[in-house]
């Protein structure tokens, strides 16, 4: 990792990829970003989803190259990791948040990439990490992050009604945005597979 950019940041978050493609051939490639205050799975989880949609829709395959430019443009309000870090999160006590993320080539029948997502969480110097989350496929990864979302949403309305701050009220309906967008995903994935099915059981 490239501690010196980091130097002056204790919290990370980190989003790590392992892609293969249909040899079988493994590429890695990590990023990282100050944990506070959007480097959490409900902040950060959009942007693998928009990723794995991109992807689909120009029929691609993942790969490291694309991963990277996706996630190091920024876009929107809410930034994205974007120095390159080449330690393994897992083993980082100053990641408390750490996407892993598992890549493979588009399935030819959904033109979906495989996808395979584990979020591990910790308290700043607490080991080992405190929780995991694991999710298979883009309609799980996507029903997944609509429900971080969700639960952001109701946590920043609750603090603007104490706080009687408007900037948390704006944050909040970025949060429910982000969560009726990925929830389209979520059933345009599960329009497809149950298309496929479908089709599968006219052929037999």
């Amino acid at each position: 990792m490239l501690r010196s950019e980091l130097r002056l940041t204790t919290c990370l978050f980190v989003a790590q990829a392992a892609v293969s493609n249909h040899t079988g051939l493994i590429a890695r490639t990590g990023l990282a970003m100050p944990a506070a205050p959007f480097g959490t799975a409900a902040w950060q989880l959009p942007a693998l989803v928009a990723y794995l949609h991109r992807l689909h829709q120009d029929q691609e395959d993942p790969s490291p190259e694309l991963w990277r430019a996706h996630t190091e443009r920024q876009t929107g309000p809410v930034p994205r990791p974007h120095i390159r870090y080449q330690a393994d999160g897992l083993h980082d006590p100053h990641a408390v948040c750490v996407l892993d993320i598992q890549l493979g080539p588009r399935d030819e029948a959904t033109g979906w990439p495989a996808a395979d997502l584990a979020v591990i969480e910790q308290e700043e110097g607490a080991c080992p990490f405190g929780r995991v989350t694991r999710r298979h496929g883009i309609e799980a990864i996507a029903a997944y992050a609509v429900q971080e979302l969700t639960s952001e949403h109701a946590s920043l309305m609750d603090r603007a009604r104490r706080h009687q701050d408007a900037s948390f009220v704006r944050l909040a309906e970025l949060a429910q945005r982000a969560a009726a967008w990925a929830d389209k995903v979520r059933a345009a994935d599960t329009v497809h597979v149950q298309a496929d099915r479908a089709r599968a059981r006219i052929t037999r």
